[in-house]
């Protein structure tokens, strides 16, 4: 296969095509993958805690990250599921160095979630995932996003965060609980995933 003679020539390739172009020296075809990649892996940052210009910079790494890695990349699954694994990595490193974001367990709500079915119904506010989402605990957010977003079973989300698996599972089920209540639609929730 000939590498397209512009960018824009690109957009029809599969992500696998861009790899295979990539791996042998062809940034633009990486570079498609980040037009096409970045608003997605930023949002799983987002999702998972972190703020804005973290979001954006872990991101870049993410992507750097993937580049120097590309033939480490074993086209078993998607290849976005792969840039997440590695942005929700450095999230997780970033967490645990810092402690910005604490992964304990906490009883208390980690902000009163409002009672979205009767204020801001015709705003559509009860169907916004990003805000209920914001609305639980952290941990509870992180292995939500984790196993929903990221595709990780219950023990994949465990290894990752080093929490127990009790802990991860009893995480998830109150954080889609809360997450269901708050949309008002237990539809727009995607099932667990459990393997």
């Amino acid at each position: 296969m000939s590498a397209p003679s512009t960018a824009a020539g690109y957009r029809h390739l599969s992500d696998h095509d861009l790899i295979a172009q990539a791996v042998l020296g062809v940034s633009d075809a990486f570079g498609e993958l980040v037009r096409r990649h970045s608003a997605a892996l930023r949002t799983h940052l987002r999702r998972m805690g972190a703020q804005g210009a973290d979001a954006d910079d872990m991101a870049q790494e993410a992507f750097i990250t993937a580049y120097e890695r590309l033939t480490e990349y074993r086209a078993d699954g998607p290849f976005l599921n792969w840039l997440k694994m590695i942005a929700a990595r450095r999230y997780l490193r970033k967490v645990k160095t810092t402690q910005k974001y604490l992964l304990v367990e906490d009883v208390t709500p980690y902000e009163t979630a409002p009672d979205l079915h009767q204020a801001g119904q015709n705003e559509g506010a009860a169907r916004d995932l990003d805000g209920a989402l914001s609305r639980l605990k952290p941990a509870e957010r992180l292995c939500v996003t984790l196993n929903i977003s990221g595709g990780l079973s219950h023990q994949d989300v465990s290894n990752e965060t080093g929490l127990p698996l009790g802990t991860v599972k009893s995480h998830i089920k109150r954080g889609l609980t809360q997450l269901r209540a708050m949309l008002d639609m237990a539809e727009a929730v995607p099932a667990v995933i459990e393997r």
